[in-house]
């Protein structure tokens, strides 16, 4: 089943077809799909007939046609000036082919918005962290834990920690980090 492109081809009509001859193409074919009269099923006809009844609406009201057929025309005009898109991955919506080219599809205003909210956040945190850790006395650069070696020094009161990345050194103070318990 083909789905016309406008409501001209839906009422087999042409685009200059005048009201008379609008008036006999609705007449025939809400003879042929007007749900008490076809033999199509209940749901498929009133949908059908729904939409000639709309199509026949608009193209009988002199304003509303000049304002469909200018949206046609700039539809058309839209298909002339875009090259055609033919998309390589049906699951990728992004990747596609202009002419040969492979190209992606430029981001939406919502995607950009949400872009940029999500580069304000992750700043905002970012100074949030950086001022609780100047606030409360921290050091920003410290060595997680689990690079640490703990070595003991002979009494119960201290601990030596050493880093396992810089070479063992009872000289230098840069790798080790003494805690008392």
């Amino acid at each position: 089943m083909t789905f016309p492109k406008n409501h001209y081809e839906l009422l087999g009509v042409s685009s200059s077809a005048d009201s008379v001859a609008l008036r006999r193409a609705f007449c025939s074919l809400s003879k042929t799909l007007h749900p008490d009269t076809t033999l199509l099923p209940a749901e498929e006809a009133a949908f059908r007939f729904q939409q000639v009844c709309e199509a026949y609406e608009l193209l009988i009201d002199a304003k509303l046609r000049k304002a469909y057929d200018q949206s046609l025309l700039l539809e058309a005009n839209k298909e002339k000036l875009l090259p055609t898109y033919q998309a390589e991955d049906q699951n990728n919506p992004f990747l596609g082919q202009v002419r040969g080219k492979e190209v992606r599809r430029s981001l939406s205003g919502g995607e950009l918005f949400s872009l940029l909210l999500l580069g304000i956040a992750l700043l905002f945190s970012l100074i949030l962290g950086i001022g609780f850790a100047f606030s409360q006395g921290r050091e920003l650069q410290v060595r997680p834990s689990w690079l640490m070696v703990e070595e003991s020094l002979g009494n119960e009161s201290s601990t030596r920690f050493r880093d396992v990345t810089s070479p063992p050194s009872a000289n230098t103070i840069e790798s080790t980090f003494i805690s008392s318990s």
